[in-house]
């Protein structure tokens, strides 16, 4: 980030880094013209020479939020709803109404799917040696999907069951509750 003059020009070295020529026993100004015991004269250039504070990398463990946006993006406005236009320097109505999207809510928070090191499937097959202790070959990681879980993904069309007891041992599940049309 960088520290700009009050005239909006950048210094091209923030006032308080040693490369600036600040030190840190006295003060330190910019065009103070001859050195002084109480200032030192500090440099200034209206060029960004390199970064400063925290910079946002896009690497390898860093997402988008919208992949054809910019990941370090300055926005003019706060980010809220009817008020955001663009996200990521893209055009997006996403925010533009405050009511609930029905294709947007996720009612149960479930497990959609869990990976595993593939340990287990790689000592049954006999991969593993009991002497060395190692694997020969080494055991592949594997993406599980549980399957759809019914009860866990309701629908508008088919929002769920009411099951109840009535004293019976076993509970009554006889009631479908009529689909959510508004």
């Amino acid at each position: 980030m960088a520290t700009a003059t009050s005239a909006g020009v950048n210094y091209s070295v923030p006032p308080n880094v040693n490369g600036s020529g600040a030190s840190n026993n006295h003060g330190a100004a910019a065009k103070v013209g001859t050195v002084t015991t109480l200032l030192d004269n500090v440099a200034i250039s209206k060029d960004n020479t390199g970064v400063f504070g925290s910079t946002v990398v896009d690497g390898n463990d860093t997402d988008k939020a919208i992949s054809a946006g910019s990941i370090a993006h300055n926005h003019v406005k706060p980010i809220s709803q009817k008020i955001t236009t663009e996200i990521a320097g893209q055009v997006s109505s996403v925010l533009s109404n405050t009511a609930n999207d029905p294709t947007q809510l996720r009612s149960i928070n479930k497990r959609e799917s869990f990976k595993s090191a593939g340990t287990a499937t790689a000592i049954r097959a006999g991969y593993f040696n009991l002497y060395t202790g190692r694997f020969s070959p080494a055991p592949t990681p594997v993406t599980e999907t549980p399957g759809t879980d019914t009860a866990a993904a309701p629908t508008r069309s088919a929002p769920g069951d009411l099951v109840f007891r009535t004293g019976a041992k076993l509970p009554v599940r006889n009631v479908d509750y009529s689909a959510k049309t508004g």
